[in-house]
């Protein structure tokens, strides 16, 4: 592993992280109804850091949420978040294989590590905020995006938990939902 530690600072740079080999993406291979009301008790996409007591902790670097399907006429979409403080009861399941977690540094190897990205999973409700900017359109599209950088605000230790959930003005707005993280010793 590569330790990206300062006085308890972290530091070095994304392509330092990237051309370490320890920074990977993984989401949702198909659209899922958006939320039309804040979510609570169940994420749309979350990550588990499922890495033994004083193992990796993922350094959350970017989030991200398309649109896949859109009503005709006016619609809007934007991400909430929430960072769980307690370990799930029980393990996760994995419903994004290892397979489709990919590496960011090109022509770079399988995933081996120990996250599982879950869909639809039971949470805690540990207040979800909104993250980021949404997404106003006015005709009927796919692609929309919403792109956020968290410049590793979110570090999930071994146990911890992220969650995703995107928020839109019908249920009608399809979207795919993802992670870039990196798995740092701190």
């Amino acid at each position: 592993m590569v330790s990206f530690v300062s006085s308890g600072q972290l530091s070095g740079s994304d392509d330092d992280l990237v051309n370490a080999g320890v920074v990977w993406s993984g989401g949702q291979a198909t659209g899922v109804a958006a939320l039309i009301v804040p979510p609570t008790t169940v994420s749309q996409i979350s990550l588990y850091n499922n890495e033994e007591v004083g193992g990796p902790s993922y350094r959350l670097l970017r989030i991200y949420g398309f649109v896949t399907a859109t009503p005709v006429g006016l619609s809007q979409f934007g991400l909430f978040h929430c960072v769980h403080r307690a370990q799930p009861a029980a393990l996760p399941p994995r419903d994004i294989p290892i397979t489709s977690i990919t590496n960011m540094k090109a022509l770079s190897g399988d995933y081996a590590g120990r996250a599982r990205i879950s869909l639809a999973l039971a949470v805690i409700d540990d207040l979800w905020k909104p993250v980021g900017y949404s997404i106003l359109n006015a005709v009927t599209g796919v692609g929309w995006q919403v792109d956020v950088w968290l410049d590793s605000l979110v570090i999930l230790p071994p146990g911890g938990l992220y969650s995703l959930a995107a928020v839109a003005s019908s249920i009608t707005v399809s979207t795919r939902l993802g992670f870039t993280w990196a798995e740092v010793q701190l």
